[in-house]
């Protein structure tokens, strides 16, 4: 189940069998499949229909769900778990995507939205490639908002939220804005509303509109992170995993309830990734300097605004 559109309920299958998912996000491995295969093993169905015909179709475990603010590593530690063979990464699904802006948009409504969630579980089957014994889901930043929709399907599954600094991730969503801060990508800024709420109550409502999108983002994401670290989820921020990734990989998986050996570490350690989709603007991780996007009297205000919720963050983090 690779798509799921909310207008006509139609859910999307296409047959990935034997994908280990290397690239940096699904969408990327779906479209390569699509032009590898010109007439895919795909089909199409009302969203009921699909559920009813997986049944109980026995699949991987979702060993873990990884939240994130955004530019802060989650890409880096999805392509990090993907080279190891004994786990199935689902980067940014867009079917995750299109339930999320389903489930936010209908509130307290549920029509379904878990049984599409545990379907989608169902949906990527016994692997063809042995190994395989776990999945990891690696959300979307603002798929965190319908953070209960994915704790309801799997109670049991341990949850990983990853963070940077406000305004480092700002300097990077200007300098190269994700998909959703144009109204890309199944994302209404109302979503936001929390962080736009406390953009007005602290009086920073001069901001450019990139710039306000970026914050809102950021807080109402971070306030998230927040309430998971509270209930238990291992929260990590980017300067560990920017120091030493071998350690920080080892200690998610220790949270997910698995165990990585030494040599498992070091060679996911090797992988390095990108922030852009767009080739002429990839800068490798460790390497990867936001410009400075703000002026010095903008920076000093947002910092204010967010010390509370980084200060949280860094208690929680481990």
């Amino acid at each position: 189940m690779y798509d799921f559109d909310t207008n006509s309920s139609t859910v999307g299958c296409l047959d990935m069998s034997g994908e280990r998912f290397a690239e940096p996000f699904m969408i990327d491995t779906i479209e390569r499949r699509l032009r590898e295969r010109p007439r895919p093993l795909a089909m199409a169905g009302e969203w009921t229909e699909i559920c009813d015909l997986l049944g109980d179709q026995p699949s991987l475990p979702v060993q873990g769900m990884v939240f994130h603010t955004g530019r802060c590593g989650s890409t880096l530690v999805a392509n990090a778990f993907s080279s190891l063979p004994q786990f199935m990464v689902l980067k940014e699904s867009p079917f995750l995507s299109a339930t999320a802006a389903r489930a936010l948009a209908e509130a307290e409504a549920d029509f379904g939205n878990e049984q599409l969630v545990r379907a989608l579980q169902r949906s990527c089957l016994p692997p063809t490639i042995s190994e395989q014994r776990y999945q990891i889901w690696k959300f979307a930043s603002w798929n965190v908002l319908a953070e209960p929709l994915w704790s309801n399907s799997f109670p049991d599954t341990a949850q990983v939220f990853l963070w940077r600094p406000c305004v480092e991730v700002m300097a990077s969503e200007i300098a190269a804005p994700p998909l959703w801060a144009n109204g890309k990508g199944r994302v209404n800024h109302e979503m936001f509303d929390l962080g736009r709420r406390l953009i007005r109550e602290a009086g920073l409502t001069d901001l450019p509109t990139p710039q306000a999108v970026s914050l809102a983002a950021w807080l109402t994401t971070a306030a998230k992170g927040v309430e998971l670290g509270e209930k238990g989820a291992l929260v990590m921020p980017y300067d560990r995993i920017r120091e030493d990734l071998s350690s920080s990989l080892g200690a998610i998986a220790r949270h997910f309830g698995t165990t990585l050996i030494g040599a498992e570490k070091e060679k996911a350690a090797q992988v390095r990734q990108y922030y852009s989709k767009d080739p002429s603007r990839k800068k490798p991780f460790e390497t990867e300097t936001p410009a400075r996007a703000l002026d010095t009297g903008t920076e000093q205000r947002i910092r204010g605004l967010v010390s509370d919720l980084e200060d949280q963050l860094t208690k929680l983090s481990k």
